[in-house]
């Protein structure tokens, strides 16, 4: 049988953080941002990003003959190349047009898609939901079997449709028990075959994201910080980040219809600062960098 092309596979450190995303906290006249491993307390003074902020193979896939790939971590890298415009964009003109917010809505939304942490998690909650729809198919409805997954306590959010209710109903006991049965047998690796899985989920969260009331500050020296879990684990309504060493965003539910107009940055206070870099401090998981030594406190 002949075998296609083995697949280009040159990359080992995997950025969970883009390399430009962590050059945009650095201060113009500094060689890049300072950073603190949280875990080590390592104090670096400023120097580009190198290594820090990334996973080895945190992105490798696989192709049909389970030969590794580079693809999901090129595919990251174009991505990251067009959004990084709009964010340009905003750090010269102080301000977001539509598209710059589209382009912020798609880094932010790719970067809660892309935590390595977050596939095992994904994959121990898809063997959960397949016990649960197998035990629970004899449910009337879907009103019933929504109310019976939420009982479990361990599905938080799991709502089935009344069309995806029919089509659980529509397979016979035997077939079910066969699908969970390779559910639970799953091993991890599976979420690597398809990296478009992981780019198609950031699709509609960058949706959400633009749904929500955003607030640009601007601090008028660089003071924002940025760590390796920028976003949260979880996107809800209301989070704080920081965009850049003079941008930082909040996002809030909605009190009015959100526009599309251009968004302009108001001067931030020291309390607003603050606030922000604590709140992207305590995602952290190791790394955490920002425009002065300042982050070196943060330990």
């Amino acid at each position: 049988m002949s075998i296609s092309t083995a697949p280009k596979f040159e990359k080992k450190h995997h950025h969970v953080v883009p390399k430009l995303w962590q050059k945009r906290f650095a201060d113009p006249e500094e060689d890049g941002p300072y950073y603190l491993n949280l875990m080590t307390g390592q104090k670096l003074p400023a120097q580009g990003p190198g290594d820090k902020m990334s996973e080895e193979y945190a992105n490798i896939v696989f192709d049909e003959h389970f030969r590794p790939s580079d693809e999901l971590e090129d595919r990251f890298s174009k991505i990251e190349g067009l959004v990084a415009t709009g964010l340009d964009r905003l750090i010269k003109t102080g301000a977001m047009d539509r598209d710059a917010r589209v382009d912020i809505a798609m880094l932010m939304a790719v970067q809660a898609c892309r935590y390595p942490d977050h596939f095992v998690t994904r994959l121990d909650l898809a063997k959960i939901l397949a016990i649960a729809l197998n035990d629970y198919r004899s449910c009337p409805n879907e009103h019933a079997l929504n109310q019976a997954l939420q009982a479990t306590g361990v599905l938080p959010g799991a709502q089935l449709t009344a069309s995806e209710f029919t089509l659980l109903t529509s397979v016979t006991g035997a077939q079910l028990e066969k699908e969970t049965a390779d559910v639970l047998e799953l091993h991890g690796y599976e979420v690597h075959f398809n990296p478009s899985l992981i780019l198609a989920a950031a699709q509609p969260i960058a949706c959400h994201l633009l749904g929500l009331e955003w607030t640009l500050l601007r601090s008028q020296t660089p003071s924002f910080i940025l760590s390796d879990r920028p976003v949260p684990d979880q996107i809800g309504y209301d989070f704080s980040i920081g965009l850049s060493a003079h941008y930082g965003l909040t996002l809030s539910y909605p009190k009015q219809p959100v526009t599309d107009g251009t968004i302009h940055a108001s001067p931030a206070s020291a309390l607003q600062i603050t606030a922000i870099n604590n709140e992207v401090r305590s995602r952290a998981k190791k790394w955490v960098c920002g425009p002065t030594s300042a982050v070196h406190k943060m330990i």
